[in-house]
């Protein structure tokens, strides 16, 4: 197939992208033509235009089934996000209320503890938005807000990316935890020293090469063992197996119920969270309205630590 020159490619192939992707999303031509209502034949021959446009096969036939191929699927899911830009950027325009599929992207604790009740907040409220929630740090979430996958992100780490802006909202407090079966539960005195003898249980390094519960680089730890998610440390750290860093937002309420011992020393700092999107879209009414309970739910959390 012959490819066309990248600068008019986008014009050349806009008029087949609905037929594309009708005939992506049923993988069958019948259905799609109905769907539209043309003929199989008009389909058949968008499809095998855009083809010949793009310069590659989307597509592996089997009998009436268009099945899409790796590459297929790549052009939908820009297709699919395209789309979505478009439909934000018409209701901008027309003043309309956002409605529709909300992308979030958040993790960790922010996700259980913070993001997920205001979302189920503003469902209540406005029952045209679907909230769909994504677990993705700061790398991930910013490519995705550049390349209009996600509509607003909430993490730990501030890295920058053009097209995106990000803001902190707060900082919520973490501790060094143990469970009552650790041998350090029912010490008198613990010391630091004593505390760094035992082992821990760490997470993953974050996207700015620190650990992601925050533990200062230049104090070496034991590492007894290595989780992905940082929540898994509360089972970890109830099981009385290893010392952990915990968000206090999780791990006071079962240090007053005498489930774990909070250790005092002031070693982990507090987690920054910080809230972004799309460049201009922070001042949109709904985005706006998001951060801020954001901010204010970390602001009345790190009141109850």
């Amino acid at each position: 197939m012959m490819r066309m020159n990248r600068a008019n490619l986008v014009n050349g192939i806009w008029s087949y992208l609905p037929a594309f992707r009708a005939v992506a999303e049923t993988e069958h031509l019948p259905t799609a033509a109905k769907a539209l209502h043309v003929v199989p034949s008009a389909l058949s021959r968008s499809v095998r235009l855009l083809e010949e446009a793009v310069g590659e096969q989307l597509f592996a036939r089997q009998g009436r089934r268009l099945v899409l191929n790796a590459q297929g699927r790549a052009l939908l899911d820009a297709v699919r996000e395209s789309v979505g830009t478009i439909e934000r950027g018409l209701a901008r325009a027309g003043e309309q209320d956002f409605e529709g599929e909300l992308r979030v992207g958040t993790i960790g604790v922010l996700t259980n503890h913070v993001v997920l009740p205001i979302l189920l907040d503003l469902v209540a409220e406005r029952p045209k938005i679907v909230p769909t929630m994504r677990a993705c740090g700061a790398r991930e979430s910013n490519h995705r807000l550049a390349i209009g996958a996600l509509d607003l992100a909430f993490y730990y780490d501030a890295t920058s990316m053009d097209g995106v802006w990000c803001e902190r909202l707060g900082a919520l407090g973490a501790s060094v935890y143990c469970g009552r079966r650790h041998p350090l539960f029912a010490a008198k005195r613990v010391t630091q020293k004593m505390l760094l003898e035992h082992p821990f249980s760490v997470p993953q390094i974050g996207d700015r090469n620190v650990p992601m519960d925050g533990w200062p680089v230049h104090l070496e730890r034991k590492v007894g063992m290595r989780i992905e998610l940082l929540l898994t440390n509360l089972d970890v750290a109830l099981s009385g197996r290893f010392v952990c860093v915990l968000p206090d937002v999780v791990a006071l309420p079962h240090a007053r119920a005498k489930r774990l011992r909070r250790f005092s020393f002031d070693l982990v700092p507090p987690i920054e969270v910080y809230g972004a999107c799309r460049e201009g879209d922070q001042d949109r009414d709904l985005h706006r309205r998001v951060f801020g309970a954001v901010r204010e739910s970390i602001e009345e959390l790190s009141s109850k630590e």
